[in-house]
C-alpha cells in the first residue's frame, strides 16, 4: 500500500512539472506611446520608469532591462519588435569647466527618446528631445550589434555595453570611437547608439 501511495505521489509531481514545461513566459509589451508626449526631462523620466521603457541614467540602465533584453532577443531571431529607450542626461559641475557649466546649465536635464522598430529585416530609429515635438534624428540600419569597449585600468566598472545600429556587421567599438574623434570626413562607421549600460 505504501509503495502505491509513493508511486501516486511521484506521478502527481511529474505531471505537475510537465504541465509547467509548456507554459510560456508572459509577453512583454513595450510602452512606445510616450514617444509622442512632449514634456520636461524630469516628467519624461518619471513616466518612462512607470512604463515598459528602457531608461538610462549616467550611462546605466536603471529601469526596463527586461524590456531591452526581450527586444534584443526577438530581433536576433528575426522577429519584428519595437522598443522605446530614454536617455537622461544631467550636468555635473564637478566634472565640467565652470565657464562651460554656466553657459549650458539651463539646458539640463535633458531626456532623449529613441524609438527603435524592427520589421524582420531593417531597424528603423527615430529620436527626439522630450521637450520638443520635432524629430532630432531618423534613419534605418540593417544591423544591431552588441559591442563592448576595453575597460581602463582606473575604471570603477567591469564592462561598458553598447547596442549600436550600423550598416557594417564587422564594425567595432574602437572603430566607431575613432570615427567620432577623427577630423577626417568619412572615417569610422555610420551608426546610432540606442542603448548603453555600464556594468559594475
Amino acid at each position: 500500500m505504501m509503495r502505491y501511495v509513493s508511486f501516486l505521489l511521484m506521478l502527481t509531481v511529474l505531471l505537475g512539472l510537465c504541465a509547467g514545461c509548456g507554459a510560456k513566459t508572459p509577453e512583454i509589451t513595450p510602452d512606445v506611446s510616450l514617444f509622442d508626449v512632449v514634456c520636461s526631462a524630469d516628467e519624461a523620466l518619471e513616466r518612462a520608469k512607470a512604463g515598459n521603457v528602457v531608461v538610462m541614467e549616467k550611462l546605466r540602465i536603471t529601469s526596463g532591462r527586461e524590456v531591452w533584453d526581450d527586444f534584443y532577443h526577438k530581433t536576433r531571431r528575426g522577429k519584428s519588435a519595437q522598443v522605446l529607450c530614454a536617455m537622461y542626461y544631467t550636468l555635473d559641475p564637478a566634472r565640467i569647466d565652470p565657464a562651460l557649466y554656466a553657459q549650458e546649465k539651463d539646458k539640463y536635464p535633458k531626456l532623449f527618446f529613441y524609438l527603435v522598430t524592427f520589421d524582420g529585416k531593417t531597424y528603423n530609429v527615430k529620436a527626439r528631445l522630450s521637450r520638443e515635438d520635432r524629430l532630432d534624428y531618423q534613419s534605418s540600419f540593417p544591423y544591431l550589434l552588441y559591442l563592448t569597449d576595453g575597460t581602463p585600468p582606473q575604471a570603477d566598472y567591469s564592462c561598458f555595453e553598447h547596442y549600436v545600429l550600423v550598416d557594417d556587421p564587422t564594425a567595432t567599438w574602437a572603430g566607431i570611437e575613432a570615427g567620432l574623434v577623427s577630423s577626417q570626413f568619412g572615417v569610422g562607421y555610420r551608426h546610432c547608439t540606442v542603448c548603453e549600460n555600464i556594468v559594475d
